[in-house]
């Protein structure tokens, strides 16, 4: 097959696909082809830090020119022409198309044209860098610096130009009525892209209208859209002239009320120009009614309007009453606050004379413990000095037990603990119900017992430092003349430490224990709260605190001692 039979052929199925874009210019040798960018998803174009979404681009021009070499030798020559491309980008484009790989017999001119569609990608920028050094002649368009907004704007305006054509060819269901109707028959909205049935939007523009909305009050009637409509969309949608005028009166009059150099004329309402001089004096053209524009009433000489002084007036009042609100809340903070401090001072005498007297009082509770301490009957107890810490901390969980917030069940002596609420009381253990009792005299804040009032701490070593200066040695009956016979009776005296009732406290340690009176075991125990049955800790026999007989059961206690008993 002969160059002029595959170019006839090339022409022909180019014919056939691109229909009216295909145009010959010189009989078979050269033609134009209008190439469409098939936009699958929209793209954004970009110029100068904006962008726009775009769904479709004007037609790229192709010029091929065909000579006799083509396609046995050669390829075909070409022109590209494209308003919206820059120079630089159509001739970079050019050398890819010189570059493409051309099999010599085959015609290639298809694939150049798909080969320029995929120039236009997801993204196009429009650039305003121009470089007029390079000049391909093949490369034709009428790109400027001056003209690249106008370019910009252009490629907006078509894309909406064809969605429009796009939206009225199909078929569109009305957001209000839900009718199903030509799209040439709705009118859409160019601000939010709503879109409503010409019936439709002119209801609700006359029901708007009614309820005295319009100008940019009349928005888009889709829910939560605030967009107001344009007013050439509102004269669209209005088929009443005399409506159509009544809102132009409504909106004009609107935008002149809110011009701050119109006023309106209190005889014939017409608007009048304030202008910006000094004085007050206005006149209606429409009337020629001359009038002040403070008062609205005839022109006045005065030189403040009596608006302007009724004003000043009551700016000069409202002064006067926030002075004052002013000075009386300042007379009531100083009020309060010398009532603070006079509140203050007598709480803090009101303190210090509850100390005065908790110290009287302390003082003749240890007053009349010493001088008890003479009528006690001489009591001691003797215990290793290993047994000395083990037997003070068993001693003071004890005191520390019974100084806390707790009471004894009045049934069952089990220790319950009050964290809040009522006075009415109820045991777990054996269910009795029962008032908690408040003490006439408040407690002390570290413990209440005799221990406290004797050594005023509650550590084991610091108890053992006040005791120690009163602890006795036992010596021993025998005696030894050599060396070693003194070191062991060394080591015996510093083993045992004896506590006796002549001190306050020696007296509140011996009162709170006593020995085991089973012979093999005199185990020193200690009385735990009230309750003087006491089960040795050494031996596990029975024995009464208060006698130190041994016991066998409760009945010891029905006829001879009390069963509770406390130590104060």
């Amino acid at each position: 097959m002969t160059n002029l039979e595959k170019q006839e052929d090339e022409i022909l199925a180019l014919q056939s696909i691109f229909d009216n874009k295909f145009r010959l210019l010189d009989e078979n040798n050269q033609y134009e082809i209008l190439i469409n960018f098939d936009l699958i998803e929209p793209i954004v174009i970009e110029f100068n830090n904006e962008k726009s979404l775009i769904h479709y681009l004007p037609s790229f021009t192709l010029i091929i020119h065909y000579h006799d070499q083509y396609p046995s030798d050669y390829p075909p020559s070409f022109i590209l022409s494209c308003f919206y491309f820059s120079k630089l980008s159509l001739q970079n484009l050019c050398r890819k198309l010189d570059n493409y790989p051309f099999i010599k017999g085959e015609v290639c001119v298809y694939d150049w044209i798909e080969l320029i569609k995929q120039e236009i990608t997801n993204e196009f920028t429009i650039h305003t860098k121009i470089d007029d050094r390079l000049n391909d002649p093949r490369a034709l368009n009428g790109f400027l610096n001056e003209n690249i907004d106008q370019i910009y704007q252009y490629l907006i305006n078509y894309n909406n130009e064809q969605e429009e054509k796009q939206f009225q060819k199909k078929l569109q269901t009305c957001s209000i009525c839900t009718d199903i109707l030509p799209g040439i028959d709705c009118i859409r909205l160019h601000r939010c892209g709503h879109f409503y049935c010409q019936s439709c939007l002119n209801d609700y523009v006359k029901m708007t209208l009614d309820n005295g909305k319009f100008g940019e009050k009349l928005v888009c009637p889709q829910n939560q859209c605030q967009k107001a409509l344009l007013p050439n969309e509102i004269k669209q949608i209005i088929n009443d002239d005399h409506l159509y005028q009544r809102y132009e009166k409504l909106t004009l009059q609107h935008a002149l009320e809110l011009m701050n150099d119109i006023i309106w004329c209190p005889r014939c309402q017409f608007a009048v120009l304030a202008g910006n001089g000094d004085d007050n004096l206005a006149i209606c053209d429409q009337c020629h009614f001359t009038f002040c524009k403070k008062c609205k009433e005839t022109f006045h000489f005065q030189v403040m309007c009596p608006k302007d002084y009724l004003i000043v007036q009551l700016k000069l009042q409202q002064q006067k009453a926030r002075e004052r609100l002013l000075k009386q809340q300042e007379e009531e903070r100083e009020r309060n606050r010398v009532g603070e401090e006079k509140d203050q001072k007598r709480i803090a005498r009101q303190q210090e004379k509850a100390q005065i007297e908790l110290a009287k009082i302390e003082r003749g509770k240890i007053t009349s413990m010493k001088k008890n301490l003479a009528r006690q009957q001489y009591r001691e107890i003797i215990l290793d000095s290993s047994e000395e810490d083990i037997l003070l901390e068993k001693i003071l969980a004890a005191e520390q037990l019974e100084a806390s917030n707790t009471q004894l069940c009045p049934n069952c002596r089990v220790r319950i603990e009050k964290n809040g609420g009522c006075s009415h009381m109820h045991c777990s253990r054996c269910n009795f119900d029962f008032t908690w009792s408040v003490p006439e005299e408040p407690k002390l804040p570290e413990m209440t017992s005799l221990l406290y009032h004797a050594s005023n701490t509650k550590s084991v070593q610091a108890i053992k430092e006040k005791l120690n200066p009163n602890l006795n040695l036992v010596q021993s009956s025998e005696q030894k003349t050599d060396s070693d016979q003194l070191k062991e009776n060394e080591n015996e005296q510093n083993s045992k430490i004896l506590i006796n009732n002549r001190s306050l406290l020696g007296s509140a340690i011996i009162k709170r224990v006593k020995q085991c009176p089973n012979s093999l075991c005199n185990k020193i125990n200690v009385k735990i709260e009230e309750d003087n049955w006491i089960v040795c800790n050494g031996c596990l026999k029975q024995f009464c605190f208060s006698c130190s007989q041994p016991i066998d059961g409760p009945q010891h206690f029905e006829k001879k001692c009390d069963r509770y008993t406390s130590f104060k």
